[in-house]
């Protein structure tokens, strides 16, 4: 018996532990109503993760009438204690939904969001700073933003920073720089990073000419869905560069790309298959 209530008990104790436990039984059965009461009270109560889930809820407009008004209370709640709450109050202020645009709010709210470790506000605020949308440009404050982001593995804000150092853009230009940037953008499969380290190896652009390792990323970006890299990967079939001649392969990679409506691949179909009808069989 005494065993039979201990088992009772804890068993109690550890749902006391998660006061959302019902939320998705409430989901299963379509028990909304119910759902989102839970939700109220826990947010009121302090609960962190209601507060969150009922923020986002207002912001989508799922389970309760969508107000932006509603769900930028909530991520305030919460944001005294999470930084992607923080960088939500913050995109609120800089795009201005549900109240006006304002830029000394978002910029409070970027910097509480940083300071709680957000990377994505460390990206955001850079590119407002790159931009000089709601806040003055200023682009050495926005290659500090994107470093330290970058450092913290954000892939976007290491593209831009290849970016930057490509076409010198508030610093002396560096090719070398900008192949380092868009080589780690690439490793973490971001595919414009893939078709701009190509072009650098295609071109000998702060490296030694090497086709074959363009072509390589070429392909690599091609694969992804990139319609301008399906092209040149066709191309580099066609001519044989970087990779033995195949005019099949040619015709593979253009038809991928003229079905995106890439216009030189189209004009490059119909003269393949002119020439050589054989390969676009």
């Amino acid at each position: 018996m005494k065993i039979f209530l201990a088992i009772i008990i804890l068993a109690t104790s550890l749902l006391a532990k998660d006061p959302l436990h019902l939320l998705p039984h409430y989901y299963k059965i379509g028990a909304y109503t119910k759902a989102q009461k839970l939700l109220k009270r826990e947010a009121h109560s302090g609960n962190l993760q209601a507060q969150l889930k009922l923020a986002r809820l207002y912001s989508e407009g799922v389970l309760v009438k969508h107000s932006y008004k509603n769900a930028l209370y909530w991520y305030k709640k919460a944001s005294k204690k999470d930084a992607e709450a923080s960088y939500q109050v913050a995109q609120f202020y800089a795009l201005g939904k549900g109240v006006e645009q304002n830029s000394s709010e978002a910029l409070k709210f970027y910097r509480k969001a940083i300071k709680q470790k957000s990377t994505k506000a460390l990206f955001a605020l850079g590119n407002i700073y790159y931009q000089g949308k709601i806040l003055p440009k200023n682009r050495e404050k926005a290659i500090m933003l994107f470093k330290k982001a970058a450092q913290q593995g954000d892939t976007l804000s290491t593209y831009n920073l290849g970016y930057i150092y490509e076409h010198g853009e508030g610093i002396p230009r560096s090719y070398i720089k900008a192949l380092k940037y868009y080589r780690l953008a690439a490793k973490n499969g971001y595919v414009n990073a893939k078709y701009n380290l190509a072009a650098f190896y295609y071109r000998g652009m702060g490296v030694k000419q090497n086709k074959s390792k363009a072509f390589q990323w070429y392909l690599q970006a091609a694969k992804a869905g990139d319609s301008e890299a399906s092209y040149n990967t066709g191309l580099m079939y066609y001519r044989g560069e970087g990779v033995l001649k195949n005019k099949i392969n040619a015709f593979k990679f253009w038809m991928q790309a003229a079905k995106k409506s890439h216009q030189k691949a189209q004009i490059a179909l119909d003269k393949l298959c002119h020439e050589s009808p054989w390969a676009c069989r």
